[in-house]
C-alpha cells in the first residue's frame, strides 16, 4: 500500500476540528471514505494493457500463402516479442509506422483524500509505464552498449510493479511518520506513451482530464504530492493557501465574491454613490 493511502487510513477520524480549533490534515471522514478515491476507483486507472495491445490485423498480419504474407507473419511474431521484452523496436522488421511500438501502460495521479499542510489534497503518482530499470542500472548500461533498446516491455514491467509493491519504505514512513503531510507541487507525465489520456470509447484513464496539458506530444498534470511529515502543531499553523481541489484559496474566494449576485449589487451601489459624491464636488 502506498504512503498516502496508509497515512490516510492511520489518521482518518471523525470530526473536523482539533483542540486548537483547526482542521487536521486527515480528518475528512471515516477510513472507507478516505481510502476510496472519488475519481479513479479503488483499483486505479481503468486502462487495460490487453486492450492497448494491437491485434494481428492491426499490424498487417493476414492469412495467406504468398511470400508477403509469410514475411508479415514473421514480423508479427517479432512485434509481440518486442512488445513483451523491449516496449520498442529492436530490429528492422518492427521498425515501421504500422507497428508503432511504444511501451504499454499509463501514468496517473490517484486521489488520497488526505489534506496537505497548505489545504490542497495530496495525490499519489502511479507509474504504469515501464521505466526499464527492472534488472538494475548495470543491465541497463549493458543493453545500451550493445545498441539494444531498454527493457521496457510487459515482462520487465511486471517485475518493476512487483518491486514497488514489495518496497517497505512507504510502509515504514507511514508507521513512524507523523501523518501530517507537507506537500510539494510537481508536474509529471500522465496518460500512455503516445500522449493519450482516454480509451477509444472515451473512458478517461486519469482523474480530472480537463486539467491535463500537452507538451512535446505527451500529456502532463500538476499535483500536490507528499514531501515530508510535519508535527501536528506545524501542520495546524501552516498557511492554508489552497483549496482542497488545488486551486489558490484567495483567488477563488475573490472570484466567488465578485460573481455573487448580492456582491455585484453592493459594488454597483457603492460605485453609484462614489459617482454622486464626485459630481457634487465639481
Amino acid at each position: 500500500m502506498s504512503q498516502a493511502l496508509i497515512n490516510a487510513a492511520n489518521n482518518s477520524v471523525t470530526g473536523s476540528e482539533n483542540q486548537d480549533g483547526l482542521e487536521q490534515g486527515n480528518q475528512r471522514g471515516g477510513i472507507l471514505s478516505t481510502l476510496v478515491p472519488t475519481g479513479m476507483g479503488m483499483f486505479g486507472s481503468p486502462y487495460s494493457a490487453a486492450d492497448a495491445l494491437k491485434g494481428p490485423p492491426q499490424i498487417g498480419v493476414r492469412a495467406g500463402d504468398s511470400m508477403g504474407d509469410v514475411v508479415n507473419a514473421v514480423a508479427g511474431v517479432a512485434y509481440y516479442i518486442d512488445q513483451i521484452g523491449f516496449g520498442e523496436s529492436s530490429n528492422p522488421l518492427t521498425n515501421n509506422s504500422t507497428m508503432d511500438l511504444k511501451p504499454l501502460g499509463v501514468n496517473y495521479f490517484m486521489e488520497t483524500g488526505v489534506k496537505c499542510s497548505n489545504g490542497a489534497q495530496m495525490w499519489e503518482y502511479m507509474r504504469g509505464i515501464t521505466e526499464g530499470n527492472a534488472f538494475g542500472d548495470r543491465i541497463k548500461d549493458v543493453m545500451q552498449e550493445m545498441g539494444m533498446p531498454g527493457l521496457r516491455g510487459l515482462a520487465p514491467g511486471m517485475i518493476e510493479d512487483a518491486e514497488r509493491a514489495l518496497n517497505p519504505e512507504p510502509l515504514m514512513k507511514a508507521l513512524f511518520g507523523s501523518g501530517y503531510a507537507r506537500c510539494k507541487e510537481v508536474t509529471l507525465q500522465v496518460g500512455d506513451a503516445r500522449g493519450k489520456i482516454s480509451g477509444d470509447d472515451g473512458t478517461p484513464w486519469i482523474a480530472n482530464p480537463e486539467t491535463a496539458f500537452q507538451e512535446n506530444g505527451l500529456m502532463y498534470q500538476k499535483r500536490w504530492v507528499y514531501d515530508r511529515d510535519l508535527t501536528r502543531k506545524q501542520w495546524n499553523h501552516s498557511a492554508k493557501t489552497m483549496n482542497f481541489d488545488g486551486k489558490p484559496r484567495d483567488s477563488d474566494n475573490f472570484q466567488g465574491y465578485i460573481t455573487h449576485p448580492a456582491s455585484m449589487i453592493t459594488v454597483g451601489v457603492l460605485c453609484l454613490l462614489a459617482y454622486v459624491v464626485v459630481m457634487k464636488k465639481r
